[in-house]
């Protein structure tokens, strides 16, 4: 934030000095900040830009290619040698407005650097002052609705779902943290084949039992074995198809049993939900756009966008859009039957954000199988006129595997959450105790939830969306290094720091003679606000992550060198800062991945 307003300061600085020697600065004025030497400064090219602008009087005619070498070598030393002129000019006005420590003109850069104690202070008091919200960015006018989470009813969630939801939270948190308004959304599969096997299969065998909304497994039961029963025996099939047309008719009987059994389904889900502390703002459910799908695809047809195709209306995207080369191939909107396809209802929810709630942009958070249906359902709407189309993105993320190959809830590999967390919780705890074996029981459990949820989590996250994810058991519960409860701990133990110290004295900071250690800390403090900006900007809370894990060995590396409660005076009094700095960074990283930092481990 800090480092923010001084370049700024610095742009301001630049073109002014510029138009005091009858320069108009560029519209667009180039400023990067020098690599960081125990010293933070800005670099501007813009002497180069204005001195190559005003260009050269074109070459004579008549001359050899040599000769045509050699001047231009001549008019590029002109050039530089412009540019250092100008360098120099600007760089004496700078020095005279007392801005910076230091100003020089170097190969036609002006570069500018501040003073170090004075930036250190004024970061300090910066994140003292904002707290929990330091690294916010400026508030944006656009709403964003992020679409994550997509859960199935009558079945269980598992580690593939984990990344999905930790990424889809974790993206909400940063772009709300970036300054925008943002809504989150989940869209819940409550119709479909996988439900018709699952009520297929209870009516079959277990309708005796009572319905569950505290056991996953016992949902993913039924709908495992009834899928392999419907595969391997016809007359099973013959079955689960009279039952699925049953639906399509609204029998009572049918839409009741699917009524009672997904009420209690979605008790479950709210309580996965709520054991991973991820909330919605919107609930969208499948079952909701089944009829407003095949309105959109009556449309289609109406307006002839769609054709029908041995008895299913199908749109040619790549004929539509005049596409030589296949692209976006064909869109396949119905079963021949009439009934209908996930794109289908696809279709209509995206069309529902927009006209419901006021949104700029959407974002779906699904995994990367399913880039060329999102890229047909946006293409199909905008053929059809519904320009907001455009404003949806498909944001991918590879798919979990195991170590034994990729987990289908069909075959019944999966790893479920609640076995997932719990072993987690089991490893974390026996950490804690030998970490804090005078801490109550009560409070060791407590502990141990939220450094469980935060390694899973942060496992979820530590790799780039577009990498393939394989859960590993012993990576998992892999308590050091670049892991959620080694940041984690340098939050409790700055936390311990402060416990133990006197009042830090703010306004009497006093940052001379600081050591390589603590500048290093201090610039990686200052560089939350980037990382925040990156990760929304791209799409990717992998740059938290990373930056999270370098602030936290950053840290632990000052605590290692710097003594804090033994130090004395002004020294005591900044080293203290630098942990309240560090302490209040580390939870604001932490909390943008959805992860709790604890104050004792």
């Amino acid at each position: 934030m800090v480092l923010k307003e001084d370049e700024q300061r610095a742009r301001l600085a630049i073109s002014q000095s510029l138009r005091e020697l009858g320069q108009e600065p560029p519209a667009t004025l180039d400023l990067r900040r020098i690599p960081f030497s125990g010293q933070w400064g800005m670099a501007s090219s813009v002497c180069m830009q204005l001195t190559r602008s005003n260009g050269s009087a074109p070459a004579p005619e008549g001359l050899s290619k040599k000769e045509r070498q050699e001047l231009r070598q001549k008019e590029a030393a002109a050039a530089r040698e412009r540019a250092q002129n100008l360098a120099e000019q600007v760089a004496s006005k700078l020095s005279k407005q007392g801005l910076f420590a230091d100003v020089q003109a170097q190969n036609g850069f002006v570069n500018m650097y501040f003073d170090t104690a004075d930036v250190a202070r004024r970061l300090l008091q910066g994140v003292h002052a904002t707290a929990a919200g330091y690294g916010r960015g400026a508030p944006k006018t656009e709403t964003v609705m992020v679409e994550y989470g997509q859960l199935n009813t009558h079945k269980d969630g598992h580690v593939g779902h984990l990344r999905n939801i930790s990424l889809g939270d974790a993206l909400s948190n940063i772009l709300t943290h970036d300054g925008y308004q943002v809504l989150k959304a989940t869209y819940i599969g409550d119709i479909g084949a996988h439900v018709m096997k699952w009520l297929w299969g209870y009516r079959k065998w277990h309708s005796h039992e009572e319905l569950r909304a505290d056991d996953g497994r016992w949902w993913e039961g039924i709908y495992v074995e009834s899928n392999r029963a419907i595969g391997d025996n016809p007359e099973y099939e013959r079955e689960y198809r009279e039952l699925f047309a049953a639906w399509d008719r609204r029998e009572p009987e049918v839409v009741e049993l699917w009524n009672r059994t997904r009420d209690v389904s979605l008790r479950y889900l709210h309580y996965l939900f709520d054991q991973l502390d991820v909330h919605f703002d919107v609930w969208f459910y499948e079952s909701q756009f089944e009829d407003p799908g095949r309105e959109v695809v009556r449309e289609l047809l109406e307006k002839g966008i769609a054709e029908v195709d041995q008895g299913a209306p199908v749109v040619r995207l790549d004929q539509k859009l005049g596409l030589e080369r296949e692209t976006y191939r064909t869109l396949i909107l119905q079963r021949s039957d009439g009934t209908s396809l996930y794109q289908t209802k696809e279709l209509a929810l995206t069309r529902a954000k927009f006209e419901g709630y006021p949104i700029a942009r959407a974002l779906n958070v699904v995994d990367v199988r399913q880039t060329l249906y999102f890229q047909q359902v946006f293409k199909t709407l905008e053929l059809l006129g519904y320009q907001e189309a455009v404003k949806s993105t498909h944001v991918p993320y590879e798919y979990v595997t195991l170590a034994t190959g990729a987990m289908s809830s069909r075959q019944g590999n999966v790893v479920p959450y609640a076995e997932f967390a719990a072993e987690l919780q089991e490893r974390a705890l026996a950490t804690v105790r030998v970490k804090n074996p005078s801490m109550p029981p009560e409070q060791q459990e407590r502990v141990a939830r939220i450094v469980a949820q935060g390694a899973m989590k942060f496992g979820m996250l530590d790799r780039d969306n577009t990498k393939l994810l394989v859960f590993d058991r012993e990576e998992a519960l892999d308590f050091d290094g670049f892991s959620a409860p080694y940041v984690q701990y340098a939050h409790a133990r700055a936390c311990r720091i402060l416990e133990q110290g006197p009042e830090i004295a703010w306004e009497e900071l006093r940052a001379a003679d600081l050591s390589e250690v603590e500048t290093n800390l201090l610039e990686t403090i200052g560089g939350f606000t980037d990382s925040v900006e990156r990760a929304s900007r791209e799409l990717k809370p992998l740059h938290v992550v990373t930056y999270a894990y370098n602030l936290a060995r950053s840290f632990n590396e000052f605590y290692r060198e710097s003594p804090v409660l033994r130090s004395e005076g002004d020294t005591r009094n900044l080293r203290l800062a630098l942990v309240y700095a560090s302490r209040t960074t580390l939870a604001n990283a932490l909390g943008l991945l959805g992860i709790h930092a604890p104050e004792v481990m």
